[in-house]
């Protein structure tokens, strides 16, 4: 676009900004470095289209303030749409003229349907007419119902806010203060459980095996077992081309049935677990294994029926507690059907109007019978865990595929024509676009947090604790134009104390700890609001290990209460750093050029030796394993046990000296991402001495406070 010039180019980019700030677009923001940056303006011009504004140039930005091309959909108003009562107490709402208080009626409908009679009034206060609580309102999502008749309605009421005496809904969250802490001094073992394996002959990459792991974890002192995503996506049955990626799911509110055991369902016992055939390759693809077990699930859901019973009543009380499954296989019948994604559907079907008859009634119902088998099994394996002492800790993406479940589902609650990635840092200097649709923030907020809330429920039912991919997603995200380059995004705020408390409300509900990945480009405030509500951050130590403010011979000093590991899914293993692996092969992706490879190596090797040399001295590492990198990452993950961190996590691969990542950020098809197998199966890792050795050491470390009856063989269901 050509740049305006003089006073008028001042005064149109002085409206675009204050268009985008009354739409929480941020116009500019300081980088991971430390330096400004600005958005263009086609950068604020398009992402206020996809907030719902009719612009097309800066210029129109005066107009729209001025009203005389639309209301913003944000809008200044009175009556909130949400109201947040931090441990049960509602705050003053002002609802209406200090004229008006005795025309204005208000009704409160509390979650569980209790009689709220008493818990709030009108009052006037200070020339207004408020909404005040007379009492702590209990935890739970509420609704507040205000009729202000037209007369007595104060400038600036919600948008779409009705007339003649109808009332408007205020939601109103009831959440405790604070989470319940993830620690203290706890440690965990991590694993994606696509990467193992066990000696049965279908035994790869499913719940028994996570849940083998999980007792065997909590027998050696681990309090938590962490992993990676397994939420729904394609199977290669109605999905042939598609590519793993546990952060890219279908959708964030139900399982991936490849995970599920077949074995150890009723109805499929005796039907025969497909056997795991994963990739040429031989490594792991949860969307392969869910196309093996289509006939036998259709099988199952025909037996279920045909035997009534006790088990056919808990089907049909999972249908009833979760109604949305049925909307949930109706999409997924409808996939298979149309044989592509729903933005390429009639124009009924894209708007959520299926004709049932024209789908395959088996389809139907075998998507709904897995949803309710598999999330059998994730509680079984969440159950037999926690009698080892070992909590699940569960993995909530911050978005989902565009021709997923969700944006089909809940239209009004994402943004379209953006997408959300990170801005350039010193990790991917070309800034990162994940490809998936954002939530509108005043489209997600009007529908009471359909999704978000829906997610966390779903995983919060059996998870011991959560861990919020990119955390910062609750106070903004980076927004990318489609056809504009990750660089060229801006940031878009949320509504952060509503979201916290909505995290903090199911948490509650499910005594679950939360754990925020606050990493990459996030604001000091920020992870301060996360403290503030026990919500762990986190700390990584290859990203101090490499800090030019890090003190060489001061051990790694994580938070006190955050979550402290090595690495994570999205950077190189132990093994990988320490050896400069990492670096070799993103030279040979392209990645990274010569020189930057050289500058990288040279600080890479000063880390290390740095490292090693701080370990000897600490007598957490024998000088004659200087070289190794398992020993090198023993001593490491000792020297953070010491901390003050409230979760230590554990890698398995890293305690089996694994080079290859799980993820490279910048690839798709050129690394295998989120499908790396173990090198070796859980049998083996239970018997190997120098694994064995460092979970001892860590329990000795950090000694869990109460050791339960441990029972290592998994549990008969």
């Amino acid at each position: 676009m050509t740049a305006a010039t003089g006073r008028e180019g001042d005064l149109q980019g002085s409206s675009l900004h204050r268009l985008a700030a009354r739409h929480c677009v941020e116009g500019s923001y300081v980088d991971s470095l430390g330096l400004p940056h600005t958005a263009s303006d086609t950068t604020l011009v398009r992402i206020l289209r996809a907030l719902g504004e009719p612009i097309n140039s800066p210029s129109d930005a005066s107009g729209i303030l001025d009203g005389e091309v639309g209301q913003t959909v944000a809008g200044q108003q009175t009556l909130p749409a949400v109201v947040v009562a931090w441990d049960g107490l509602l705050p003053p709402v002002v609802v209406g003229r200090d004229d008006a208080h005795r025309a204005v009626t208000v009704e409160l409908a509390l979650e569980d349907g209790a009689d709220p009679d008493g818990l709030i009034e009108v009052e006037t206060r200070e020339g207004s007419t408020v909404v005040v609580a007379k009492g702590p309102l209990p935890f739970g999502i509420h609704d507040l119902a205000v009729s202000v008749p037209s007369g007595a309605r104060t400038t600036g009421s919600r948008p779409g806010a009705r007339d003649h005496g109808e009332p408007d809904e205020i939601t109103v969250i009831s959440a405790p203060a604070t989470a319940r802490p993830v620690g203290p001094r706890a440690w965990a073992l991590f694993a994606p459980t696509y990467g193992l394996s066990d000696d049965r002959p279908t035994g790869r990459g499913d719940l028994t095996c996570l849940e083998a792991l999980g007792r065997w974890a909590g027998s050696s002192g681990a309090s938590y077992l962490a992993t990676l995503p397994i939420l729904a996506d394609f199977s290669r049955h109605d999905d042939p081309d598609g590519r793993t990626n546990p952060y890219a799911p279908l959708s964030r509110m139900w399982w991936n049935e490849g995970y599920l055991d077949a074995s150890r369902v009723p109805e499929l016992a005796d039907l025969g677990a497909p056997e795991r055939v994963d990739r040429s390759d031989g490594t792991a693809d949860p969307g392969i294994r869910a196309a093996g077990l289509r006939q036998v699930l259709v099988d199952g859901v025909r037996r279920l029926h045909e035997a009534g019973g006790e088990r056919l009543h808990a089907y049909e009380a999972f249908v009833a507690d979760r109604p949305g499954v049925v909307a949930y296989a109706r999409f997924r019948a409808a996939r298979e059907h149309a044989g592509k994604p729903w933005q390429s559907w009639p124009g009924s079907w894209r708007h959520g109007l299926i004709d049932d008859t024209v789908l395959d009634p088996e389809a139907l119902r075998a998507h709904i019978y897995a949803q309710f088998v598999t999330d059998e099994q994730v509680k079984a394996t969440s159950v037999s865990m926690q009698a080892a002492g070992c909590g699940l800790m569960l993995d909530l993406p911050v978005g989902c595929r565009v021709d997923g479940f969700d944006p089909w589902a809940y239209p009004e609650s994402f943004a379209d024509g953006v997408t959300v990635g990170a801005p350039p840092d010193r990790f991917v200097a070309a800034g990162q676009d994940w490809g998936f649709r954002p939530l509108h923030p005043e489209g997600e907020r009007r529908s009471g947090y359909a999704v978000t809330g829906g997610a966390l429920r779903h995983l919060l039912r059996h998870a011991a604790a959560l861990r919020l991919d990119h955390a910062m997603g609750l106070a903004r995200l980076w927004w990318i134009p489609e056809g504009m380059s990750a660089a060229e995004g801006a940031y878009v705020r949320y509504r952060s104390e509503e979201l916290i408390a909505l995290c903090c409300l199911e948490a509650w509900r499910n005594d679950a700890a939360l754990v925020g990945e606050d990493l990459g480009t996030v604001e000091s405030s920020f992870t301060d609001s996360l403290a503030v509500h026990s919500i762990a951050g986190m700390h990584v130590a290859l990203f101090d290990l490499e800090s030019e403010d890090a003190s060489p011979m001061e051990p790694l000093s994580p938070r006190p209460g955050s979550v402290a590991l090595v690495d994570t899914h999205d950077t190189a293993t132990f093994a990988g750093w320490f050896t400069g692996y990492d670096l070799d092969e993103r030279v040979t992706l392209g990645l990274l050029d010569d020189a930057q490879a050289l500058t990288d190596t040279a600080r890479r090797d000063r880390a290390r030796r740095t490292l090693v040399d701080r370990l000897v001295a600490s007598d957490l590492l024998e000088p004659d394993c200087v070289a190794d990198p398992v020993a090198v990452h023993e001593g490491l993950v000792l020297e953070l046990a010491e901390s003050e961190a409230g979760v230590v996590i554990l890698s398995l691969e890293d305690c089996l000296g694994e080079l290859e990542p799980q993820n490279i950020p910048g690839t798709t098809i050129e690394h295998a991402n989120f499908c790396g197998t173990l090198a070796r199966s859980l049998p083996e890792i239970a018997t190997d001495a120098r694994v064995i050795r460092t979970l001892s050491k860590m329990s000795s470390a950090r000694p869990r406070a109460v050791s339960p009856e441990i029972v290592v063989e998994r549990a008969e269901h």
